[in-house]
């Protein structure tokens, strides 16, 4: 109960939650702002929680403000927010002098704050960070019993989540909670400054100054090997750490250097005539005291641990690795593996220090997973590193008594001039040479006797070494709708995450619907391509096959991994695991190149092929390409976040009546080309009823109880309400009054089922409906000879009012392919508006 305590909707909030139809997994309902707005989904929202629980949680109201706030374009939202506090405040319990708890304004100055911050602060992981730095220590916490309580309820029991979703009346403590939580925070952070500041503090540090010595050196015991597996299973050092071992097992190099101090000690060279009384041999006293003088004066007694020489300074070997352009690919990888090998065998005692070197030198460490990926981002851009060889033996003086130097580069970098001047110049301070080439080999050179001597050659199967698991793929059709019958250009929500191109031609992925920039700009609206697509995050890349099929890729994040092509002519799709569990924080980038798709990590590409599967590739142009691509994509979004048009859109229906000859929907009326919001009420009202189906999502653990009673209620056949409880997200009941489904909805899910109600449409008493589709309402009258018109849900701005052959207004949504006529409004209002509201006034009447 208490994580349906935590999540509870209340009625007439500014946050509800909205089931979504259309997948089949747990977790992938949003959480929205009542007028249509996502605030995120419920499988985000839960991530945030569980990365907050370890510091106990806020109040579930306060972290959507915060999630808001750091979403793309929040600052409108942050308005629409403060009205409804307002009018909350302004109501009877607020007026009282005990009940005013709070200042609103300085709610919504915080929440302006986090959406002033620099936008690196407001995604991936920093975004995470932001979270857990306001909300330590804030008000109104949680406890950690409960939070233990409240994830444990939600990874168990999803009923909890579903009870949480029906609605119940407002609550003024909880309304009085979540702003004051937030209204507090303005006191700790004023200014966007102090929210970095804070942010940048690295708490975990004080944390390890706290603890005792023997506990932190107990969580130090990572042993090299234990570091190599870390190496394979991150993807950005999947190539590196491959290859370690196989090195190891090859290297024919010494491994360790004793000191004069450090020889084996033991039996009759640890015995002395000289010593200190303290190190007497325990024999000696076994003599009477006169023998025993006598032994002592003549020198003859014996000591252990003879004295120890001088200690020479410590031996250390110095690697530096050639990252010049030359080395890029196969021979770099191979080098950075060559130095881990050496500097990591976990039979080696000497002291390593690793440079890169290029056109000037950078000590790079490689102790971590995290500094290798660090130190295979550096690259030079220079052909030769003689410039880097020469700054560096005049800078340091290479002692050949206690250090050795090795060089890693190519064989091809090491047949230019510059370099076999460099060799020859520093022949006597470099001991070894690791010359690597693009097959896989590597051959491991002695500088001796003014001559190179060839100590080994180790032959790296790099094919069979970065093979990776084989998995199987999946073929399947979804149901995606391509319904394009509303002749009208789309407004859609600003998102600047998922915005793709192939071909010149941009595209944009919002909330399973895939849309079409408009060849004019940015001041035209948008064409859906399809909806009902399965994906809900990720990265997306397009491109047409050689039929001219457009082929929608996504990389899904998190636990399932999977690589989805979908074809959206023929709806089938091709689905392929890509990597292991281990992996799913690498960050991977898409795109396509010649009708291929392609992604990288940064350091590596690899195509992927008609079937899903991938393999390396190591083509120069397809890096170029990569670079185009995003270059245009940076810069087509750059100048999308600059314009203007942007556009308040509601996607769904609460109420809708028609009011003194006026169509209001959702307290908005219609007037001229403008939807403006009102509170009044009018005496003369035709009000519409709500319809929709019955959705079965799952039917539990009682799938004979939940049949019967599908029967029993619709009067189906025992054959029709088995279709139904065998398939998910079956209809049970079809355009039905929604108290009507209600009703039968609350007895199959006491019976463990899991149901929904999709509002199909509002229709009048003579059989009018008003429906609405990706924010734009479809009017469809009674009498079939008035055309169905449409007209965008949009606030704050004009919308337009069009049927298929005329329209009036904004000129934002109209497409230049369909050829519509434009007329005045008061024409288009005499020829369809008022006969639409006539017919349903008379009826009622």
């Amino acid at each position: 109960m208490e994580l349906q305590k935590y999540i509870q909707s209340f009625e007439d909030y500014f946050w509800e939650w909205e089931s979504n139809l259309f997948s089949k997994e747990p977790g992938l309902d949003t959480i929205i702002i009542p007028d249509g707005k996502t605030i995120a989904y419920e499988k985000f929202v839960f991530e945030i929680l569980e990365f907050l629980s370890d510091d106990s949680l806020p109040p579930f109201g306060s972290l959507l403000l915060v999630i808001i706030a750091t979403n793309q374009e929040s600052l409108d939202t942050i308005e629409d927010i403060f009205k409804l506090a307002k009018e909350r405040i302004n109501k009877e319990p607020f007026q009282k002098p005990d009940g005013n708890f709070f200042r609103a304004s300085a709610a919504i100055d915080f929440l302006k704050i986090l959406s002033s911050l620099p936008e690196e602060y407001k995604t991936g992981q920093k975004r995470l960070q932001l979270f857990q730095t306001i909300f330590h220590d804030c008000h109104n916490r949680i406890s950690f019993e409960k939070t233990k309580k409240i994830l444990q309820e939600y990874k168990i029991n999803n009923a909890f989540v579903r009870r949480a979703k029906n609605k119940i009346p407002f609550n003024e403590a909880n309304f009085i909670k979540d702003f004051r939580t937030i209204a507090l925070l303005k006191t700790k952070f004023p200014t966007v400054q102090s929210v970095i500041k804070a942010m940048e503090e690295l708490p975990q540090e004080k944390i390890k100054a706290e603890l005792s010595d023997e506990v932190f050196e107990a969580q130090i015991t990572d042993k090299p090997l234990d570091f190599i597996e870390e190496l394979i299973r991150e993807e950005r050092t999947f190539q590196v750490g491959s290859l370690v071992k196989r090195i190891w097992s090859g290297l024919n190099i010494p491994l360790h250097h004793n000191m004069p101090s450090a020889q084996p000690l033991g039996g009759i060279s640890d015995l002395t005539n000289k010593g200190d009384f303290d190190k007497l041999v325990i024999s000696e006293f076994a003599n009477d005291d006169d023998v025993f003088m006598s032994r002592i004066a003549n020198n003859e007694a014996l000591y252990i641990q003879r004295e120890v020489p001088p200690e020479a300074d410590k031996f250390e070997r110095v690697l530096l690795i050639d990252t010049t352009l030359i080395n890029w690919g196969n021979p770099k990888i191979l080098g950075f593996a060559s130095a881990i090998a050496v500097a990591t065998h976990p039979k080696t005692d000497i002291q390593c220090k690793v440079f890169a070197v290029g056109d000037t030198y950078q000590e790079i460490h490689v102790e971590n997973v995290h500094q290798v990926i660090s130190a295979l981002s550096e690259v030079s851009g220079k052909l030769t590193c003689a410039e880097g060889l020469d700054l560096f033996f005049s800078e340091n003086s290479i002692d050949e008594k206690s250090q050795e130097v090795f060089f890693i580069s190519s064989d091809e970098s090491l047949k230019l001039q510059l370099m076999q001047k460099a060799m020859s110049d520093y022949f006597t301070s470099i001991k070894y040479v690791f010359v690597t080439n693009i097959e896989g080999s590597i051959s491991i050179y002695k500088n001796q006797n003014k001559g190179k001597k060839l100590l080994q050659e180790i032959v790296m199967p790099l094919e069979e070494l970065w093979r990776r698991e084989e998995v199987t793929y999946d073929n399947f059709i979804f149901d995606i709708n391509k319904d394009n019958s509303i002749p009208l250009l789309y407004p859609v929500e600003r998102n600047y995450q998922n915005i793709f191109h192939n071909h010149g031609q941009y595209y944009l992925y919002v909330n399973g619907s895939l849309f079409l920039f408009n060849d004019e700009g940015f001041d035209k609206g948008f064409s859906k391509i399809a909806s009902n697509l399965p994906f809900y995050m990720g990265e997306f890349a397009i491109r047409s096959n050689q039929k001219g099929e457009l082929l929608l890729l996504n990389y899904s994040y998190g636990t399932s991994q999977n690589i989805t092509v979908v074809n959206l002519t023929t709806n089938q799709s091709q689905n392929h695991k890509a990597f292991s569990e281990e992996q799913q924080n690498t960050k991977f980038s898409f795109f396509d190149y010649n009708q291929v798709f392609y992604f990288t990590n940064n350091i590596n590409f690899w195509s992927i092929k008609s079937n899903c599967q991938i393999e390396l590739n190591y083509d120069p142009m397809v890096v170029s390409a990569f670079d185009d691509y995003f270059t245009q994509q940076s810069l087509f979004v750059q100048n999308f976040k600059n314009n203007r048009s942007k556009y308040g859109i509601i996607k769904r229906l609460t109420n809708v009546s028609i009011e003194n000859g006026q169509i209001r929907i959702n307290n908005y009326l219609l007037e001229k080309c403008q939807l403006k919001k009102t509170t009044n009420r009018a005496n003369r009202r035709n009000k519409f009823t709500a319809k929709g189906n019955l959705i079965l999502k799952n039917r539990g653990q009682n799938a004979l109880t939940v049949l019967k009673l599908i029967r029993e209620k619709t009067g189906k056949t025992l054959k029709e309400a088995k279709e139904i409880v065998d398939q998910k997200m079956s209809v049970i009941y079809e355009n039905v009054e929604i108290s009507f489904a209600e009703d039968l909805k609350k007895r199959l899910e006491s019976n463990g089922a899991v149901c929904y109600i999709e509002t199909n449409c509002f229709e009048s008493a003579d059989g009018s409906r008003i429906t609405i589709k990706d924010g734009i309402l479809i009017f469809e009258s009674s009498d079939k000879q008035l055309p169905l018109f449409y007209i965008p849900f949009i606030f704050d701005k004009n919308t337009i009012l069009a049927t298929a052959a005329e329209y009036t207004g904004n000129t934002y949504f109209v497409s230049k392919e369909l050829a519509q006529e434009y007329i005045e409004y008061e024409l288009f209002e005499q020829k369809y508006l008022n006969p639409f509201i006539s017919k349903i006034v008379e009826y009622g009447a």
